[in-house]
């Protein structure tokens, strides 16, 4: 026993050496796709970070569920996932994700102000035009439109463009049962008076100053927060409005929402109710409050109490229509070419919005958010079952909050002269070419040197010396700090290829195991397996045209053998799948003039994804594009 003591005293002397949490680091093999030559990525929990190459140039880290993650790159991507269970103390596993969690945090603000740069030259251009009619003074490179959220659930583009108040054929009841109730509160000319406070603030307003006396990035990489011209001025515009809508009784039109088949039973009835009673008492707040998104949470509270009110009057479900503007679309010749899919899509739809319904039954108070939920849900079902109509219809792009959105209306504007705008547009430029500048400096991409490998080490190195006191040799302080905490060092410059990257992995950090995580191919070959002789399902399965589990995706390169699975055969169907690339191409070089090079593209595409085969190094998988979300929660529990 003596021995056994001996241990415990010491774990108690030294608990900094006791292992107490762990990560998981992520290969992502080969594909055709994004990141096709392998990827790599970093899990903490439920949380996955991992940087990819944007078309700007430029090498971004991204954050995304781990489900998410998973069902992207195992199921629609078809890729398997080697991962490493590497155990850390809980300090060190803080440290890391935290420090991971901030550079994701201070990145989304860094890029998000490129977004901030150009709405604010695309309001000040416009009003510049305005003031002058000089066309020579519109800058043709912004792309991008200023559209006011939630404005679209009541107003339409014509509506808002022919004059500043806008009378409309019928008023709503609801509405005038709300307006009454905020008279009753704050007084009968609070409507017209807050309006004419924020068209003043409105005149007065000032273009936003950019500094530029410093650099942009500070040393924990967070840009300073700037209140945008255009988020100022469109968060005033779109409380205006609301206010519009009130004094009106505008009511919604009747592309905002839907009449469901569903019909509502007692107990939603009353749930429904009392969600009203709620929106009301949110409203009547809402259109005092100070806060700079109000006028959008009234736009969308007063369109929700009014579905809710007829949802009540007609005994069915109505919804709010909650797509984005962006959403993706399917058309009818894409269902098509996916029916088996489309199908589990619905099934999966209409059994995710029954058990939705079901739950807000057992729930005390029926919420905005659980309302929310229902809400995303009854509007996946409902566009999905429009295939049966024949229609396109928008596969992804529901959200949490209606964000239905109209242009800029001219109903008032700031009252700057020409040259206040010029010399806001001419500092506008300067600050947009330094933050360029910066970003390149500290995210520009390079295959080699700053990929989606090295600066996942680069990040977990500054993790590790973050807190670590400035020495002479930092080389030498990360070494043994790496040492102490992850079991060895990884050199981001020689470690910046994926699959070398694991193996240095398993030789260096502290792997407890490894796991070979299957892809959706693998998934279905096992279970085709279990029920039928092996060698007939491989002979089956082994290329595109006869196999059951793949059905040709126009988004693949044209190929006939699967290899992931074929490590000997490799190089023998790497020649046919070279030689279909070849196919393809000769074919696109005819095709050219009716499919703008499509068919050329792609069997390019296809020959160099199949050379690596010839030397026995998998690409061709093949994707699935419109797979079952619920399929996947399903088969990986």
């Amino acid at each position: 026993m003596q021995p056994f003591f001996i241990g415990l005293l010491w774990i108690a002397l030294c608990p900094c050496t006791v292992l107490a949490a762990s990560f998981e680091y992520l290969y992502i093999e080969a594909s055709e796709g994004n990141s096709s030559g392998g990827h790599s990525a970093i899990e903490f929990d439920d949380e996955v970070y991992h940087f990819q190459h944007h078309d700007s140039g430029l090498i971004r880290l991204l954050k995304q569920d781990k489900q998410e993650f998973h069902f992207q790159y195992r199921f629609l991507q078809n890729r398997r996932i080697h991962s490493s269970h590497i155990d850390v103390s809980n300090e060190t596993f803080t440290r890391l994700r935290d420090y991971f969690k901030l550079q994701y945090l201070a990145q989304k603000q860094q890029f998000n102000q490129i977004n901030q740069i150009d709405k604010d030259r695309f309001l000040l251009q416009r009003l510049l035009y305005k003031a002058s009619q000089d066309e020579t003074l519109l800058d043709t490179r912004t792309a991008i439109d200023i559209q006011l959220k939630g404005v679209g659930l009541f107003y339409s583009q014509q509506q808002l463009s022919n004059q500043a108040k806008t009378p409309s054929s019928q008023s709503s009841p609801v509405i005038e049962v709300l307006r009454n109730k905020i008279e009753q509160r704050y007084g009968q000319d609070y409507l017209s008076s807050r309006s004419q406070n924020i068209s003043g603030s409105i005149k007065a307003l000032t273009p936003t100053h950019w500094p530029i006396e410093k650099p942009i990035l500070s040393k924990d990489n967070f840009p300073s927060m700037i209140n945008s011209f255009s988020d100022i001025y469109t968060d005033y515009l779109t409380g205006l409005i609301a206010l519009r809508v009130l004094m009106d009784g505008h009511p919604l039109r009747s592309d905002a929402f839907f009449v469901s088949t569903e019909l509502i039973t007692e107990k939603e009835r009353l749930a429904l109710e009392k969600l009203k009673d709620q929106l009301t008492l949110i409203l009547v707040t809402s259109v005092n409050s100070q806060r700079p998104d109000w006028g959008y949470a009234t736009l969308i509270n007063l369109a929700r109490t009014i579905v809710i009110d007829r949802s009540l009057k007609l005994g069915k479900w109505v919804f709010l229509d909650d797509f984005a503007r962006d959403s993706e679309w399917i058309t009818t010749d894409q269902y098509a070419h996916y029916t088996t899919q489309m199908l589990v899509q619905i099934n999966d739809a209409k059994n995710n919005l029954t058990q939705t319904r079901h739950e807000l039954l057992n729930l005390d108070d029926l919420t905005e958010a659980s309302y929310s939920n229902l809400e995303m849900a009854a509007n996946r079902y409902f566009e999905l079952l429009k295939v049966g109509e024949h229609k396109s219809i928008r596969y992804i792009g529901e959200k949490a909050l209606p964000t239905k959105s109209a242009p800029l209306p001219d109903w008032v504007v700031s009252e700057l002269s020409q040259q206040q705008l010029i010399s806001a547009l001419n500092e506008l430029d300067a600050y947009q070419n330094n933050l360029i500048s910066e970003l390149t400096t500290h995210y520009s991409y390079d295959l080699i040197t700053r990929n989606c490998v090295t600066e996942l080490f680069r990040t977990i190195d500054n993790a590790l010396l973050k807190k670590a006191k400035t020495e002479s040799n930092q080389d030498l302080l990360l070494m043994k700090k790496s040492e102490n905490e992850l079991g060895g060092t990884i050199s981001a410059e020689y470690n910046f290829i994926p699959f070398i990257s694991f193996q240095s992995v398993q030789e260096n950090f502290n792997v407890k195991n490894n796991e070979l995580l299957s892809s959706y191919r693998d998934q279905q070959l096992t279970k085709l397996y279990a029920k039928n002789n092996k060698f007939m399902v491989n002979l089956r399965e082994v290329n595109t045209f006869t196999s059951s589990i793949y059905t040709y995706n126009p988004d693949d390169a044209f190929f006939i053998f699967f290899t992931d699975d074929s490590l000997t055969l490799r190089p023998f169907f790497g020649v046919f799948n070279t030689a279909a690339g070849l196919g393809q191409s000769l074919l696109g070089f005819f095709s050219w003039p009716f499919d703008a090079g499509k068919n050329l593209k792609s069997g390019a595409k296809g020959i160099l994804m199949s050379l690596p085969e010839l030397l026995f190094f998998n690409m061709r998988k093949g994707s699935y594009k419109y797979l079952s979300y619920h399929q996947f929660l399903y088969n990986t529990e």
